[in-house]
C-alpha cells in the first residue's frame, strides 16, 4: 500500500486510500483498483516496451478524450460514464515518471460498466458497431494534425508483407514447409492489398481519429440494460481510417468462433454483420464519404487476412507473441483461422455488397 499510495499522492486526487488491489486480467499494462476519497480510480503503469512513446501517447489521449468530453456535455450527456476521465499529477503532468523509470496514469473508473462479452444477439452486434460509430461520429471533426503517431504504419499493408516475405526467405526455425499451403494462400492474394491506402492517396478517405484496437472486450456496456456506454483501452488512438476500426471489430464480433479455435468452422455470420453495420451506420451513415461505404466489406476481409498474415509471420519467427506456451503451433492456428475467415467472406462477398447497400441506403 506504501508504494502504491505514494504514486497516489502525486495526483491530483483528495480523501483517504481505503483500497488497492489488482484490477482485470490484461497482459500490457499493470492495472489496479484504487478507492480514495470514496471515488474509484484505475491506476496503470504503463508497459513502455510496448508503448515505446509514453509521453506521446498520453497526449493523444488527453487531446481526444478532454474533445470527447466537451462534445458529450454538448449533447447533454454524462461525459464521466460516457468517456475516460484521466488525472494529471500535482506538477501538471499527463502522466507520473518514477525514480526506477516506470510510468504511471491515473483516470476515474467508470461506474456500473462491465465489458462486453462476445455479442451472442443481434441486439449486442448492433451495440458493438453503435458504440464504435459514435465515438468515430463524436470526433469527426477532431482535427487528426494534432495527434501522433504512436504505432507507425499499423496496417501499413506493404510494412506487414515486408516482414512476411523477410519471414518466408530467412526461415529462422525452419517452419516454412510446414505452411506451404497458407504462405500460397497469402501470396495469391499480395496485390489486392492496397485499395484503402490508394483511397486514402487520392482524397477520397480523410485520417479520422481511429481506435485501433476494437476488439469487443474493448467495449463497457451497462450490466442491466446491455447498452454499450464507451470504448476504452485508449492507448493506440492516433491518425488512421475508420472502416478499419470497423473491419477489424466485426472480425472480432461477427464471426462464429474466436480466433484461438482450431475447428476450421469459423465463418462470417451475416445476420450478426448486418447488425453490427446497422449500429455503426446509425452513427456515422451520413459522415462517411462515398469510397468509405464502397469500401467498408473490403475492409472487413483486409483486417482478417492482416491478422492472419502477422499471425503466420510470428509462426514463422518464432513465435514472439503467443498464450499458449504448450502448444508450440499456436501461431499457426490461428493464422489458419483468419485464414478460413477470409475464404468464406470472399464467398459471400455478394450478399455483405446487398447488406450495405440496404443498410447505407437507410442513412
Amino acid at each position: 500500500m506504501n508504494e502504491f499510495e505514494d504514486i497516489i499522492r502525486k495526483f491530483q486526487v483528495e480523501g483517504e486510500i481505503t483500497e488497492v488491489r489488482p484490477l482485470g486480467h490484461g497482459s500490457v499494462n499493470h492495472t489496479y483498483e484504487i478507492q480514495c476519497g470514496g471515488v474509484a480510480y484505475v491506476l496503470q503503469e504503463i508497459n513502455h516496451i510496448v508503448f515505446k512513446y509514453p509521453v506521446e501517447v498520453m497526449n493523444n489521449l488527453f487531446l481526444v478524450t478532454e474533445y470527447l468530453r466537451n462534445v458529450i456535455i454538448k449533447e447533454g450527456r454524462d461525459p464521466d460514464r460516457e468517456t475516460i476521465s484521466y488525472i494529471r499529477t500535482r506538477a501538471g503532468n499527463q502522466l507520473l515518471q518514477t525514480e526506477r523509470g516506470s510510468y504511471f496514469r491515473l483516470y476515474r473508473m467508470i461506474c456500473c460498466g462491465e465489458e462486453m462479452q462476445k455479442p451472442d444477439s443481434v441486439q449486442t452486434a448492433y451495440e458493438a458497431g453503435r458504440i464504435l460509430g459514435q465515438f468515430h461520429r463524436r470526433l469527426r471533426d477532431f482535427d487528426t494534425r494534432q495527434l501522433s503517431f504512436t504505432m507507425p504504419k499499423v496496417h501499413d499493408m506493404k510494412k506487414v508483407m515486408n516482414s512476411f516475405v523477410a519471414a518466408v526467405r530467412a526461415d529462422i526455425c525452419f517452419r516454412t514447409s510446414d505452411c506451404q499451403e497458407q504462405i500460397q494462400f497469402v501470396l495469391e492474394r499480395s496485390k489486392k492489398l492496397s485499395l484503402i491506402m490508394d483511397a486514402v492517396q487520392a482524397g477520397e478517405i480523410p485520417l479520422r481519429v481511429t481506435h485501433n484496437d476494437t476488439h469487443y472486450s474493448n467495449i463497457l456496456v451497462d450490466p442491466d440494460t446491455k447498452k454499450a456506454i464507451c470504448l476504452i483501452d485508449l492507448d493506440t488512438v492516433m491518425p488512421g481510417v475508420s472502416i478499419l476500426d470497423f473491419g477489424d471489430s466485426v472480425r472480432a464480433a461477427a464471426a462464429t468462433y474466436d480466433e484461438d479455435e482450431r475447428s476450421g468452422d469459423i465463418e462470417l455470420d451475416l445476420e450478426m454483420y448486418r447488425f453490427q453495420l446497422q449500429g455503426y451506420a446509425d452513427e456515422m451513415g451520413r459522415v462517411l464519404t462515398a469510397k468509405e461505404k464502397e469500401l467498408i466489406n473490403y475492409a472487413v476481409w483486409l483486417m482478417c487476412l492482416e491478422r492472419g498474415i502477422r499471425y503466420l509471420t510470428d509462426y514463422l519467427n518464432g513465435d514472439q507473441n503467443i498464450t499458449d506456451f504448450s502448444c508450440e503451433q499456436q501461431n499457426l492456428y490461428r493464422a489458419v483461422n483468419q485464414f478460413f475467415l477470409v475464404l468464406d467472406i470472399e464467398e459471400k462477398k455478394d450478399d455483405m455488397r446487398e447488406i450495405s447497400e440496404s443498410v447505407f441506403q437507410r442513412n
